[in-house]
């Protein structure tokens, strides 16, 4: 493979992160708006229903809409942006710096040294870095705890997060809970270290 190979290959490789990356950002919404879109019907339906019975029934599932699923929603994206994120890394190492020894589990630390010789920083330091370990954090206690802080092992650290306002998320029965604020602030931590990756890489 030539240099201009290369060089085509890292571009594509760079814009298909970014695509993609925003693929799971408008799945997101559409979905977000089709719930809309069921909770506006049921408001119709509940304007002229009286039946005791059926009201209750589109009470529910109104309620499943608003909470259960939406909830849902916002857990799920985060989890894609999050396999996306590790998809990066991993691509990053293989195309960039393969000689660089990476450990074999699971975290995202496996990549610090790969990332850390790339961008020629401390990532101990790099506010972006530290970020992306706090989502750690949050996608091991919805995977590993479904999401109950009390049985996660990273239970300090993740109370004292949720304390945090900057952070966005909350507790609800010994539960996170994923706020929209908080998908936003993934997406934009994720898309710009992408760039960052991609600007170092092409210098």
């Amino acid at each position: 493979m030539n240099k201009l190979q290369a060089d085509i290959k890292k571009e594509i490789f760079s814009w298909a992160m970014t695509h993609n990356l925003q693929i799971i950002i408008n799945f997101h919404n559409e979905q977000r708006r089709l719930m809309k879109n069921q909770v506006s019907e049921i408001n119709e339906k509940l304007k002229s229903c009286n039946d005791r019975h059926e009201r209750t029934e589109l009470l529910n599932k109104k309620e499943i809409y608003i909470n259960t699923f939406d909830s849902l929603l916002r857990t799920n994206t985060f989890l894609m942006m999050y396999s996306h994120l590790e998809e990066f890394l991993y691509h990053v190492w293989k195309s960039f710096d393969k000689n660089q020894a990476v450990r074999k589990s699971g975290s995202l630390k496996r990549f610090e040294g790969v990332v850390s010789n790339i961008l020629n920083v401390d990532l101990g330091h790099d506010r972006e870095w530290n970020l992306l370990m706090d989502y750690e954090k949050v996608r091991d206690c919805l995977l590993h705890a479904n999401g109950r802080v009390s049985i996660s092992r990273d239970k300090k650290y993740l109370e004292e997060l949720i304390k945090n306002p900057r952070v966005h998320l909350s507790m609800k029965i010994d539960r996170i809970i994923i706020s929209g604020y908080f998908l936003d602030s993934v997406s934009k931590t994720i898309e710009r270290l992408i760039k960052r990756v991609e600007k170092a890489a092409n210098a």
